[in-house]
């Protein structure tokens, strides 16, 4: 008898509720591996590679060192500050009645953490990056000395080591974070750039791109992807579980996701407790959904994305050929460090042909084949991402090597990881070349259908003139 009630007892917690509770759910308060792939809100200390033992090429010795990297972990831009602040406090009130009243699936805890903690503070928004932005970027600095520290042993000095940042208090205090891990003592000089800046903000700068009609056909994956079955589950999923007795907007979803994934890149020791609304499954589709966004706006999907990156390239291989063609002994650069976007540090992977599917990424959502993605930002756009390359003096042959996110990776065009000059030239050279005549951005004959394009251009020029005039008078 006591065996059947046991069972009876089993079998009810399993299928419903219980004594007036809500069905059994495994509690995210209690997850001892909680899902840290957020996109493009991944803080880099939870995918970087924190080997900083010393790197040694038998026979060759450092001679430049080449960066650009995104800004370190920041709050939201004004507008999602906004909206936090305006609409959280509603859905929290709201979720915790629901479970009062017995609706959704979120364990006690979950909604007591909720509840004391699901408000979002920003003590210091002027600044923008967190005390874990900060961190970040002068972690990833001392592991690059760690890791080159005959290169980094010489002192300081203005003339060797150029380091530019954007106009904006993001790019500015990544660059000083960085700055004071790699020469720890030292006044460094931090370049700002304006916003007409070819190299580091090009894509501010590109007219034929903001006019060009790739909207419709790049964003009909989008479209497609939000209108799926695969989303719309993952909607109705997280409605359920908040309790909510209507369909949830997308809207109210994505400033939830967008508040779970923010408030873990800000305190890595912890999860937010609006990560409770999703389970594991419906982080990996919105993961998804905005690598798809990203690919289509800022990789392979569009030509443009990527072409008009090609400055940044130009910048490394001019620099790459000066030691070629005038000698090692000659002065040099010895280091760059440029500190950006993730529109520039995206566009410059795709333009380096770095982190390409074999097959376009479309708004079908297969969950194991989509697991084996290259275009994946959380683990090559996340704050603090970066690409860095190492030229070497091999006995006077040149040679490079490539980091992504601080891991050395083999080129397809080079045999090995460490490159030889003619494999890295042959690879992006005439990238090099061709941007020098054209960057893709400059409107043609061949790109311009109708006169509305010319008169878009000149607005375009008009308010970069304006804008650059403003900035003079800055200065």
């Amino acid at each position: 008898m006591w065996l059947s009630l046991a069972w009876l007892l089993v079998l009810g917690v399993c299928s419903g509720k219980v004594g007036g509770q809500v069905p059994f759910r495994d509690c995210q308060a209690t997850e001892t591996k909680p899902y840290i792939f957020h996109a493009t809100k991944t803080s880099y200390e939870l995918i970087n590679n924190e080997d900083s033992s010393p790197v040694f090429v038998p026979g060759c010795q450092p001679i430049m060192f080449w960066m650009v990297a995104r800004h370190g972990t920041r709050f939201p831009p004004a507008a999602d500050v906004f909206r936090m602040k305006d609409r959280l406090p509603k859905l929290l009130n709201t979720i915790v009645e629901n479970h009062k009243e017995e609706r959704g699936s979120l364990c006690q805890q979950d909604v007591d953490n909720l509840s004391e903690d699901g408000s979002v503070r920003f003590d210091n928004l002027e600044e923008m990056l967190t005390a874990t932005g900060r961190e970040e970027l002068l972690l990833l600095a001392r592991r690059f000395r760690g890791r080159f520290r005959d290169f980094f042993e010489a002192a300081y000095n203005s003339t060797d080591y150029q380091f530019r940042h954007l106009d904006n208090p993001s790019s500015l205090s990544s660059a000083r974070s960085f700055s004071r891990g790699v020469f720890v003592d030292d006044d460094v000089l931090l370049t700002k750039v304006p916003p007409t800046d070819r190299l580091i903000q090009f894509y501010d700068n590109c007219p034929r791109w903001d006019q060009q009609d790739y909207n419709e056909e790049s964003s009909s994956e989008i479209r497609l992807f939000r209108e799926s079955e695969t989303y719309k589950n993952t909607l109705a999923q997280v409605t359920r579980r908040l309790g909510f007795q209507y369909n949830m907007s997308a809207d109210d979803m994505h400033l939830i996701y967008d508040t779970c994934r923010y408030q873990k890149a800000w305190n890595l020791e912890k999860i937010s407790p609006w990560c409770a609304a999703f389970s594991v499954d419906d982080l990996k589709v919105l993961e998804y959904a905005e690598d798809l966004e990203t690919y289509y706006k800022k990789g392979y999907g569009f030509p443009l994305n990527y072409q008009q990156a090609c400055p940044l390239v130009e910048d490394l291989i001019t620099r790459i050929r000066g030691f070629k063609e005038n000698g090692t002994t000659m002065d040099h650069q010895r280091g760059l460090f440029y500190f950006t976007e993730d529109d520039a540090v995206l566009r410059f992977v795709a333009r380096l042909g770095l982190a390409k599917d074999d097959e376009p990424l479309t708004h079908v959502y297969e969950p194991m084949k989509s697991a084996e993605r290259r275009w994946r930002t959380s683990l090559m756009g996340s704050f603090g991402a970066n690409v860095a390359f190492v030229l070497y003096n091999c006995s006077n042959d040149l040679k490079v090597q490539v980091f992504v996110k601080e891991d050395i990776i083999q080129l397809e065009q080079c045999q090995n990881s460490l490159c030889t000059f003619n494999e890295f030239i042959s690879a992006y050279g005439s990238i090099a070349d061709e941007c020098a005549a054209d960057d893709g951005c400059i409107f043609n004959s061949s790109s311009v259908p109708s006169s509305s394009f010319a008169l878009m251009l000149f607005a375009s020029w008009l308010i970069l003139a304006i804008t650059d005039h403003r900035f003079t008078n800055l200065l």
